[in-house]
């Protein structure tokens, strides 16, 4: 033994390694009440100490699922947002089929405001195909679909384009592939609607009035005739016949034209008496001119050939109305005996007529001369168009019409064209140039086609599509699948931590395609009934598939929320159970600190004790 080493007695010793051992078991306590758990390392419990553990990893997966459980759930109320705004547009557009409705009439302020009802409704489907794609939240969106689309190849576009008279071709509202025969006939004859005819006729005094001709190759027209009457009774009138583009005014009923009997010399004894009857004005074909003489009356009406371009009217009627006198001064004449002796004409177009004479009294002839307005004028125009509007004008009926015969009158203008579409089931839809208004009538512009499969669309140029129909020109529009489906905007939530539990909401296309809403661009501007009745059709079916989705989606967010509620309760089940593995009770580990510091300061007093008999030996000295 070191000198310097220092020797404990036992009982100093004994006491000092209960004192260790309190301090120990205080130092315990004190770390137990500052984190609050009684296992803090697997050396203070490994059996606890693990099995809290895989309670505490079990509770902090499930608290990740609940997170994305949450997202998931704001995902679906973002699509359910969107549905419900496109519930509103798809109102709205059934709003404008109403109206349309209201304004059936062919007229053209009812079809103009038809027409601008379709492009409203072009409007709201183009939104809600907007709204659709806007609806999306952290990368998926509910209502874009599965992304499977169908559509025309463009190998069978450019053989429908190259159709004279045909641009544009497309298939819209694809709902499954389908091959569309496109075929053009048709003489291009023209004719005019017969009840417009007899409203005109009426309104405006016409005879006859007729829409006639064939249509031009190069410049042909669908648009309605148009004939406006401008004047007063008993003036100039003027008729303005608009074809399209094309306008003819025609001046009727000046009363210009004009015939007067002047005598310049007078008879006396042994000389005859001389008038001169001269003609002036404006001459029109039907127009009459009258000379009275000695009581007889020589009427002429002038011809379309005595005023044609290059003629002297005056000169013609004066030469008729001069044979006229002269035949009738023959033997056994009208004049024959009377005081006329002779009737000539000047290169001027003057009558002059002379009387006979007596050696002992002036033998005195009448002479009276009158013109007058032509009752009736016939009217001929052609246009470019090929088309050729003809009348005949009857005054009278013209002045006894209302309004004098003064206002517009629209003939619906009818042209032999149709173009045919037919699909593999053998449907057909045909519009054509002979149809009434409002009943599949082909036009300018646009045409639609619509069947189950989808609606055929094309630009038909009224200009050049005579030379498809009289080449009786055909071509097939093709419409295949040009992409696949995918679940790329499929939303999966997983629920539990193993993943063997999960649940996958499939998208809804409520875009306006075939695929999804079926709402198609209106057709044909909505001019026929049956084109708003398919707007309509197509109205109720999105309804449907909005209400269809909308419950779907109801379905899965219910499910969703009610696992995420689980999933905290659960999880909340699991952290309590750990917590009891672990935790400590407070009270009892502070009653058992104070009693481990009772018995700290028990021991130091014993060890105190212990030593008093190494201390009383210092007493000896």
């Amino acid at each position: 033994m070191a000198i310097n080493d220092v020797t404990l007695t036992a009982s100093m010793r004994t006491n000092l390694l209960q004192l260790q051992s309190v301090n120990d078991k205080i130092g315990v306590k004190q770390n137990i009440l500052s984190t609050g758990n009684k296992i803090n390392s697997a050396l203070d419990g490994p059996t606890s100490f693990f099995a809290a553990k895989s309670l505490n990893q079990r509770a902090g997966d499930l608290s990740s699922l609940k997170d994305a459980m949450g997202q998931s759930i704001s995902t679906i109320k973002a699509a359910d947002k969107g549905v419900t705004a496109i519930e509103s547009m798809i109102e709205q557009a059934r709003g404008l089929t109403t109206a349309a409705y209201s304004a059936l009439g062919t007229d053209a302020g009812s079809v103009a405001t038809r027409k601008t009802l379709a492009a409203q409704f072009n409007a709201l489907k183009e939104q809600i195909d907007k709204l659709a794609g806007d609806s999306g939240y952290a990368g998926k969106n509910l209502l874009a679909g599965n992304g499977l689309r169908l559509d025309t190849t463009s190998a069978s576009r450019r053989a429908v384009n190259t159709i004279q008279g045909i641009e544009n071709a497309r298939v819209t509202n694809v709902v499954s592939a389908d091959t569309y025969t496109v075929r053009i006939k048709g003489d291009g004859s023209i004719e005019g609607a017969a009840g417009d005819i007899n409203s005109a006729e009426m309104a405006h005094g016409l005879v006859g009035l007729k829409l006639s001709g064939t249509m031009a190759t190069t410049l042909g027209s669908f648009s309605d005739v148009q004939i406006e009457v401008r004047g007063a009774t008993g003036r100039e009138r003027s008729f303005i016949i608009t074809d399209g583009n094309e306008s003819r005014t025609v001046t009727y009923f000046d009363n210009s034209q004009s015939i007067s009997a002047n005598m310049t010399r007078a008879a006396t004894s042994g000389q005859a008496q001389v008038t001169k009857v001269t003609l002036g004005g404006t001459v029109e074909a039907g127009d009459s001119f009258t000379i009275t003489v000695e009581d007889q009356t020589f009427t002429y009406t002038a011809t379309a050939g005595d005023v044609a371009v290059g003629q002297d009217a005056h000169t013609n009627i004066a030469k008729r109305l001069q044979a006229s006198i002269s035949s009738a001064l023959g033997t056994n004449g009208r004049l024959s005996g009377k005081d006329v002796q002779t009737v000539s004409v000047s290169t001027t177009g003057t009558i002059t007529l002379s009387g006979a004479t007596a050696t002992n009294a002036a033998r005195e002839m009448t002479v009276k001369a009158t013109a007058e307005n032509a009752l009736t004028k016939r009217i001929s125009e052609s246009f470019s168009s090929g088309t050729i509007v003809s009348f005949v004008v009857d005054r009278k009926l013209l002045e006894q019409a209302a309004n004098s015969g003064n206002g517009i009158s629209v003939i619906e203008k009818k042209v032999d064209i149709q173009i045919q579409v037919s699909n593999l089931n053998g449907s057909a839809v045909t519009r054509d140039g002979m149809a009434n208004r409002g009943e599949g009538k082909l036009s300018e512009g646009e045409n639609a086609f619509a069947f189950d499969t989808g609606t055929v669309r094309f630009n038909v140029d009224q200009k050049t599509i005579k030379q498809a129909a009289s080449a009786a020109s055909a071509a097939n529009l093709v419409s295949v699948q040009v992409t696949d489906a995918n679940t790329s905007n499929d939303l999966t939530v997983q629920l539990n931590e193993r993943n063997t539990n999960a649940i996958t909401v499939k998208a809804q296309n409520l875009t306006t395609s075939g695929q999804g809403l079926r709402i198609d661009y209106a057709q044909n501007s909505w001019t026929d009934r049956t084109d708003i009745d398919k707007a309509v059709a197509s109205i109720d079916y999105a309804k449907q598939t909005l209400r269809s989705a909308s419950q779907t989606l109801s379905t899965n967010l219910n499910i969703i929320t009610t696992r995420e509620t689980f999933t905290k309760e659960f999880s909340d089940v699991l952290v309590e159970g750990a917590n009891k593995l672990t935790l400590a009770d407070q009270n009892e580990e502070g009653a058992s600190l104070l009693m481990l510091q009772t018995r700290q300061q028990l021991g130091t007093i014993a060890l105190s004790l212990a030593n008093q008999s190494q201390q009383s030996i210092l007493r000896l000295f």
